[in-house]
């Protein structure tokens, strides 16, 4: 590769590397809220099933009014949650598409560099074919 692509072949390594960063953090960050909401979808559901089983009299959370609150308190917590892992999966694919975008320009450069590796090599081996003793002299 030429001294002069070499600074920008790494900067694109580096620029793709962050990128790639960027998009592994909103990944995380998309299956947290997604595994958050799946736990207050099972406890909802683990809560229904016990009210199918219990004595209604002798329930506190059911007495007070509690469960009540706590069913749509849960519910709305579950559906923002939902609502922010799909805006966090929309951040995502944006990212991926500049992690596409960096990966595209690094391959660029190496497809540049292994161009001027085989023209550095047809030149070198045309130099021994035209100079075979090494001589300097033609033919």
């Amino acid at each position: 590769m030429s001294d002069r692509l070499r600074p920008l072949e790494d900067l694109t390594r580096i620029l793709l590397d962050a990128e790639l960063a960027k998009l592994r953090q909103l990944s995380q960050e998309s299956r947290l809220r997604e595994d958050e909401a799946t736990r207050l979808g099972e406890a909802l559901a683990t809560r229904s099933e016990q009210l199918k089983t219990i004595d209604p009299l002798t329930d506190l959370a059911l007495q007070t009014g509690q469960d009540a609150q706590w069913q749509a308190w849960a519910a709305h917590a579950k559906k923002r949650l939902m609502r922010e892992a799909a805006e966090v999966a929309a951040r995502r694919e944006a990212q991926r598409k500049k992690a596409q975008r960096a990966f595209g320009q690094v391959e660029a450069l190496a497809g540049i560099r292994r161009l001027e590796d085989e023209e550095r090599m047809l030149r070198a081996a045309r130099r021994v074919h035209s100079d075979p003793d090494g001589s300097g002299r033609s033919g």
